[in-house]
C-alpha cells in the first residue's frame, strides 16, 4: 500500500477509533506509522474532523432552560369552530387549500430517473461515499483479470486519456440487481478519475456513442455507451475540458 492509497482510506476513518480493528484501516494506519509524511497529514486530518465533531455537537446542543421559558410563553389560541364561520370565509378557505394543493404538485422537484439517475448516484458515491476498495492494485492489466474473474466486464474499454496511467483499485457495485464495475485512477494534483461500467441494457435511455458531459454538484461527468456496455467517467473537482482530455 502505497499513500495515495492510504490516504484514501484514512479520509473515511472516524474520529472515534471505531475503525481502528477494520483490516483495511489498520493497514492504512501501518502505512501512516511507517512514513512521517503521511502520518503528519493523517494527524492534521484527524484533528480537522474533531474539531468539526465537537463544534456540531456544541452549536445543536439548546439552551438549558429553553423548555421552561417555551412552556411560561405559551398561549392557547382556540379556532373558531368552522360550521361558526361566515360562509364567504369557508369558501375562501376552500379555494386557498386547493391552491396550495396545485402548488405542491407542480412546484415539487422532478426525481432523477433511468440513467441520469445512475449517473448522479454514482457521481454522488465515488465522491462522497466511497470508503473501501476491493481490489487494491496500480497495475491495470491485474485489474481486468480480477474482473473478469468475477465475471464483471473484464472487456471494457478503457478511454484513451486514461490508458498508461496507474490504478488506485477496483471495486463491484450493484445498482437496482446490476453489476457496475469501479476502476479508479490516479491523476495529477493527486486527484482520482472513476471509470464506472454497466451492461447497457440496464437502462431505456442509455447515452450513445457520443460522450454527453454533465456536472453532478462538485462532480463532473462524461457518459457514453460502446459495445453493449454503459461507461461513466467522474471526478470530483474537475470540469468538462479536464473530462475531454481522458476520453
Amino acid at each position: 500500500m502505497n499513500n495515495e492509497e492510504a490516504k484514501l482510506i484514512l479520509q473515511a476513518y472516524r474520529p472515534g477509533g471505531q475503525d481502528a480493528n477494520d483490516p483495511r484501516f489498520r493497514e492504512a494506519l501501518e502505512q501512516a506509522q511507517r512514513d512521517p509524511e503521511l502520518a503528519r497529514w493523517f494527524a492534521n486530518e484527524h484533528a480537522l474532523d474533531s474539531r468539526i465533531s465537537a463544534k456540531v455537537l456544541a452549536a445543536i446542543k439548546p439552551p438549558a432552560h429553553l423548555k421552561s421559558q417555551l412552556l411560561a410563553q405559551r398561549k392557547i389560541v382556540r379556532p373558531a369552530a368552522w360550521w361558526k364561520m361566515p360562509a364567504w370565509q369557508l369558501a375562501a378557505a376552500a379555494c386557498l387549500a386547493l391552491l396550495v394543493t396545485i402548488a405542491a404538485v407542480w412546484l415539487k422537484p422532478v426525481r432523477a430517473t433511468g440513467f441520469a439517475q445512475y449517473r448522479n448516484e454514482m457521481a454522488d458515491f465515488t465522491a462522497h461515499k466511497l470508503d473501501r476498495l476491493d481490489l487494491m492494485s496500480r497495475d491495470v492489466p491485474e485489474v481486468r483479470r480480477w474482473l473478469a474473474q468475477k465475471d464483471s466486464h473484464g472487456d471494457l474499454a478503457i478511454p484513451a486519456g486514461l490508458n498508461g496511467r496507474p490504478s488506485l483499485g477496483c471495486r463491484l457495485l450493484d445498482w437496482k440487481g446490476k453489476k457496475v464495475s469501479l476502476i479508479c485512477f490516479e491523476m495529477e494534483n493527486k486527484q482520482v478519475a472513476h471509470l464506472l461500467v454497466v451492461d447497457s441494457t440496464a437502462f431505456k435511455d442509455a447515452p450513445t456513442e457520443s460522450p454527453v458531459f454533465n456536472q453532478v454538484g462538485d462532480v463532473a461527468t462524461a457518459s457514453w455507451s460502446r459495445g453493449g456496455k454503459t461507461y461513466v467517467v467522474a471526478s470530483k473537482g474537475g470540469n468538462q475540458l479536464d473530462l475531454m482530455k481522458l476520453l
